[in-house]
């Protein structure tokens, strides 16, 4: 399977992992729980992905960054990217936690908190990451500019038509495809050189109502639930990757992308396991859902897919 070197008849395919902090005792915050649960999950999934000649890319919490940084300087040895993800209202910074998500804060404590993760990361991996994704998606019209103003390339901000307001999540209309990001609004493509990747949702089956904790959203290919898994009835991930690849053949974009994300508290192997059946359907489809229409799907990396784009875009 080709990893470089795309053409435009590729579909890069992007298996994400949102590596998240231990949850917390009193159930208030998601995530595995114990550092040692999370450390499975991820080699489980690279493992499983792997089998079919995908890498993942990891976007780590800086708390786990400084946890198990052996692990994931092994998994890039592997061939695996790790890149900063980050909840805001689980991120202590200076003795105090932000009291909303990223999307709820004013630019100039954006700031203050993307700085500070990125410098513990940094301090903690050796490397400086390069690209970002949010917890919850959450973000406002400043984030793209701050992101840029920090140095990041690129990022999976986006979760097209998502709206999560208990979050600061407002994704209504977003563009789906890849593109270059907007400094006003960011909703539509613009003239920063952040690179932005939307996470795959298939809209052609509607928005849905989640129906634990309510938000708006299109059903996207994560392995297991979003959050829980009460929402697994009446999901079916083949469905769900042939409506996207719809999607693709139909809409044309310049980079056609699959982007996957799944958090690290998810059963990868157990054959009955939920997450481990929702994996596997989407390994086992993803050929016969693009060969037909002489479309191939190939691993890329989140920052892989950043430079291709880029080489669509060499003036911009």
């Amino acid at each position: 399977m080709k990893t470089l070197n795309y053409s435009q008849d590729d579909v890069l395919v992007i298996f994400t992992m949102d590596v998240e902090p231990v949850a917390t005792a009193d159930g208030k915050t998601s995530g595995p729980a114990s550092a040692a649960e999370g450390a499975r999950r991820v080699r489980q999934y690279a493992d499983v992905i792997g089998e079919y000649g995908y890498q993942p890319t990891f976007f780590i919490h800086p708390e786990m960054a400084e946890l198990q940084a052996d692990l994931f300087n092994e998994m890039r040895e592997r061939g695996a990217a790790v890149e900063l993800h980050l909840h805001t209202v689980k991120f202590a910074h200076q003795g105090r936690k932000y009291p909303t998500e990223l999307g709820g804060l004013p630019r100039p404590l954006q700031l203050e908190a993307l700085a500070a993760a990125r410098d513990r990361f940094t301090e903690a991996m050796g490397f400086t990451p390069a690209l970002f994704r949010p917890g919850c998606f959450s973000a406002n019209d400043n984030t793209y500019g701050v992101l840029q103003e920090l140095g990041f390339a690129g990022g999976s901000i986006s979760i097209p038509g998502r709206t999560w307001t208990k979050r600061y999540c407002a994704w209504a209309g977003a563009m789906p495809h890849p593109h270059f990001a907007n400094n006003e609004f960011r909703q539509l493509p613009g003239n920063l050189s952040f690179v932005e990747i939307p996470l795959s949702v298939d809209r052609i089956g509607g928005l849905r109502t989640h129906p634990v904790l309510g938000f708006q959203h299109y059903v996207d290919l994560r392995p297991g639930g979003v959050y829980t898994e009460e929402e697994d009835s009446g999901r079916d991930h083949a469905v769900i990757l042939h409506n996207m690849a719809t999607q693709l053949i139909t809409e044309k974009p310049v980079l056609k992308t699959i982007v996957i994300d799944v958090h690290n508290d998810r059963d990868f192997v157990t054959p009955n396991a939920t997450p481990a059946k929702h994996l596997r359907t989407i390994l086992d489809n993803l050929g016969q859902e693009f060969d037909p229409h002489n479309l191939h799907p190939v691993s890329a990396t989140m920052p892989q897919t950043v430079e291709y784009f880029k080489t669509l875009h060499p003036t911009s």
